[in-house]
């Protein structure tokens, strides 16, 4: 009798037991098993620019990692806008994601008509990427030896500083406005259909000065033509340690480019943890910061949070520039 209670009690107890663990992973997270197949990444640049080399090749640790394919999805265009719409219009499942462009965010919904999506609203934060500092060189010959002799210059005589940018509303114009407001002081902007120009109009003496990222300036750089005056990075960087930054003149005057790693609002929240360790981890990998280093470009991941702040810190920034320039939605 006693045994026949016995091997019925433990018969319960294992089926209890058994309910309970199938329960217990019936609940697991989707994450446990992420990713299944193909992750893509809609990357709104054309094929070979600096940040599409850059996902490229963290895609393939992350191929690596994951034992799953990583595909990249060009969507260049619109500033940005072709790249978020389709991330937009991806499923929340955790097979699409977006390393986008910083002005997508903080920029294109002020600058251009009929741009309906909100980073809030409708996107998934995961990691701040890599941020690409606007810097301001002049030509080798220059008299200005400083960005203090610079601004000395435009302070004595308004708009007689010509700058080169590559055009109006884009980031480097937006940078040359912000330090001109905060010094005081008012540049004559001169807008280029992109850097290469810009460049050329800086060497032959058309511009006294230039804004735009490293890579665009640093083959001359590199080669005595141009001399950098200034950083406007937030902190100095590995390789422009010999750039002094601006802010350090002008209090504030700090201005980056950034990429970003997003989702579409609506993702498993494990989905989003595993993700943001993955490419954090990827892009602290050695071979990968000199990678980015080489594209002019610096790694710094972090947490969902620190994005949200950083992306809100950004669009007041640029908004109180496009106030200034009186720019509107066109």
């Amino acid at each position: 009798m006693n045994h026949s209670f016995q091997r019925g009690r433990r018969a319960l107890v294992l089926g209890a037991c058994a309910l309970a663990l199938g329960a217990a992973a019936q609940a697991q997270p989707a994450a446990a098993k992420w990713p299944t197949g193909p992750v893509r990444f809609v990357v709104p640049f054309p094929a070979g620019a600096a940040p599409d080399v850059l996902i490229r090749f963290v895609g393939i640790k992350l191929g690596e990692k994951w034992g799953q394919p990583v595909v990249i999805d060009n969507k260049p265009g619109g500033s940005g806008v072709i790249g978020m719409n389709a991330i937009l219009n991806a499923p929340a499942d955790g097979t699409v994601f977006g390393f986008v462009q910083g002005s997508a965010i903080s920029l294109a919904p002020s600058l251009i008509k009929g741009v309906n999506y909100d980073f809030h609203r409708d996107f998934q934060p995961i990691t701040l990427a890599a941020l690409a500092p606007i810097l301001l060189a002049v030509p080798a010959d220059s008299p200005y030896k400083t960005l203090a002799d610079v601004l000395a210059a435009a302070k004595a005589r308004p708009r007689s500083v010509e700058v080169a940018d590559v055009g109006r509303g884009t980031l480097p114009h937006l940078a040359h406005t912000l330090l001109g407001l905060r010094a005081g002081v008012e540049f004559l902007p001169v807008h280029y259909p992109g850097g290469a120009q810009a460049m050329q109009a800086t060497l032959g003496g058309q511009t006294k000065m230039m804004a735009d990222s490293y890579n665009v300036v640093a083959g001359n750089v590199q080669g005595g033509k141009l001399r950098v005056l200034a950083s406007m990075a937030d902190r100095v960087e590995p390789g422009l340690e010999q750039f002094p930054l601006a802010k350090d003149t002008v209090p504030g005057a700090v201005a980056v480019g950034w990429f970003a790693v997003i989702g579409k609002k609506g993702l498993d929240p494990a989905i989003v943890a595993r993700m943001n360790k993955d490419i954090s981890d990827a892009l602290l990998l050695p071979d990968v910061v000199a990678k980015s280093r080489e594209l002019g470009t610096y790694n710094r991941p972090g947490t969902p949070e620190q994005l949200v702040k950083f992306v809100d810190d950004d669009r007041r920034t640029w908004q109180r520039v496009l106030d200034t320039l009186n720019m509107k939605p066109e």
